[in-house]
């Protein structure tokens, strides 16, 4: 090709890259490899453009090394690489396979896309099991016959070669463990008649040629090679009736066991659905008895509520019962403790309580508990005993002494019978009060009753009903008038 720059060809030559240490450093570090060459598995030196293959010695650790699509013309400095396993020279201007000894752990080569002429050299790969040599000058037997000293190649690619000749198939029968084969592209396929059957009959071990190999083919392939087409049509049609009545029996159990499962999941459903009606009907019979069990529960509470209800009306009651007569029988007892402190002569309240303890006791109705036990002629000398004692300052002496003996002769002639009168009332009392434990003891009555003021009793009675305001004027208005009698008949 003409220079179009009209520069010498070794100046352009001279501008291509090199594979210098610095180079391969480069390319080492550009692919996340090592700084040290030796620590280094893989090298990436495909698409550069490089001339030669150089500078590899320290590199001594690779187990692949990628050199395809570059210029290279010559196999060279790689016999150091001991544990290579994987070489990629495709792509590149080799004419010869050569200077691969020392490569004892190589396992797959590339070299497709070259103008490789013959092969050669690759017998000292005893570990060799993949060879890729398509696209090359590959045109008879003879280029071809070294493999038969690959004794461990498996898979071979010889595509889109120049291969020719009836001896194809016997150089590649005499590859002992070949699997897989590659022949698409060659004159060989085209013009060798029944070219595909009688390499599966000449080599037993193949699987692959350029498609899969099913036993059924290597049967009739056989049986062609033995007997001819017949035969072979013969044995199809066995093989297709055989094939449909596998394929037959195979339906038929499949529908065998789709109506078992259908027939299994048909009783556990209708197991599930009995069992799903026994826990709806058991769950229905406990919600029934809970909800009996809830109404009586209900029901007896409510009776207890109502029970609770009416027994509260009935103590209230009571209680206020009780309550107006301990109100009406304190207020007795304040007006009998005061008429008592009022009359010295007369025994204390307490006394007459100690006695009334020897006595029977006399019941009382608690709705007409009085007192009214002094006589009318006990309230006139109450009476005038107080308008005398108020009248002495005014009165004469001689009258004075004359009128306070007289009442105090009235005096000792009453008491006598009033205490007994007093006495039964008070015993009666505290029979009353003893009887009745919600109540206060008349003891405690009488202390309450010192603390409290003093309760107006009505003259005219000498009764121990509480007086009102009324009651009260009226007797003071009694009162001045006997007093005024009183000093005009001292006059």
């Amino acid at each position: 090709m003409k220079n179009e720059t009209n520069e010498p060809e070794s100046t352009v030559l001279e501008d291509l890259p090199v594979m210098s240490k610095a180079e391969l450093l480069r390319v080492a570090l550009e692919h996340g490899g090592y700084s040290t060459p030796s620590l280094n598995d893989t090298l990436y030196l495909h698409y550069k453009g490089y001339r030669r293959i150089e500078h590899l010695d320290e590199y001594d650790g690779l187990k692949s090394l990628w050199l395809h699509s570059n210029g290279f013309e010559k196999i060279e400095n790689l016999s150091h690489l001991k544990e290579l396993r994987c070489l990629f020279l495709q792509r590149n201007a080799f004419t010869r396979i050569e200077n691969l000894k020392g490569l004892d752990s190589l396992v797959q080569l590339d070299l497709s896309e070259n103008n490789i002429r013959v092969v050669e050299g690759l017998a000292l790969l005893k570990n060799l099991t993949t060879l890729n040599l398509s696209k090359n000058t590959l045109e008879d037997a003879a280029s071809i016959q070294h493999l038969e000293e690959c004794k461990n190649l498996t898979a071979l690619d010889l595509s889109h070669n120049k291969l020719s000749g009836k001896d194809i198939l016997a150089s590649i029968a005499g590859i002992e463990k070949l699997t897989s084969l590659s022949m698409s592209g060659n004159p060989v396929c085209s013009k060798t008649a029944y070219f595909r059957k009688k390499m599966i009959v000449a080599n037993k071990s193949l699987r692959y040629l350029d498609r899969p190999i099913f036993d059924n083919e290597r049967a009739t392939a056989k049986e062609w090679a033995r007997a001819g087409p017949e035969a072979e049509k013969e044995l199809k049609t066995k093989l297709l009736a055989k094939k449909q009545d596998n394929e037959r029996k195979a339906m038929q159990e499949f529908r065998q066991w789709q109506e078992s499962v259908r027939s299994a999941t048909i009783n556990n459903n209708a197991e599930t659905d009995a069992t799903v009606a026994l826990i709806n009907d058991t769950i229905d019979a406990l919600i029934t008895a809970v909800e009996a069990k809830s109404k009586s529960i209900d029901e007896s509470e409510a009776k207890a509520v109502r029970s609770e209800e009416k027994h509260e009306e009935v103590v209230d009651k009571e209680n206020i019962a009780l309550d107006s007569n301990n109100d009406n029988v304190v207020e007795k007892v304040k007006s009998l403790s005061h008429f008592l402190n009022c009359n010295g002569g007369r025994k204390s309240l307490k006394e007459i309580i100690d006695d009334s303890s020897k006595l029977p006791a006399v019941m009382l109705s608690p709705g007409a508990l009085s007192f009214d036990i002094v006589s009318s002629d006990d309230d006139a000398v109450e009476a005038k005993s107080k308008s005398i004692d108020e009248s002495e300052a005014v009165m004469s002496e001689e009258k004075h002494e004359e009128v306070v003996d007289n009442l105090k002769n009235e005096k000792e002639n009453i008491e006598p019978q009033n205490n007994d009168h007093v006495a039964e009332k008070v015993k009666s009392l505290s029979h009353f009060l003893n009887c009745e434990g919600n109540r206060k003891s008349l003891e405690e009555l009488i202390d309450d009753s010192s603390k409290l003021p003093a309760v107006m009793l009505s003259p005219g009675a000498l009764s121990f009903d509480i007086v009102s305001s009324d009651d009260d004027d009226e007797e003071e208005e009694e009162t001045e008038d006997e007093e005024t009698e009183l000093i005009v008949a001292s006059s």
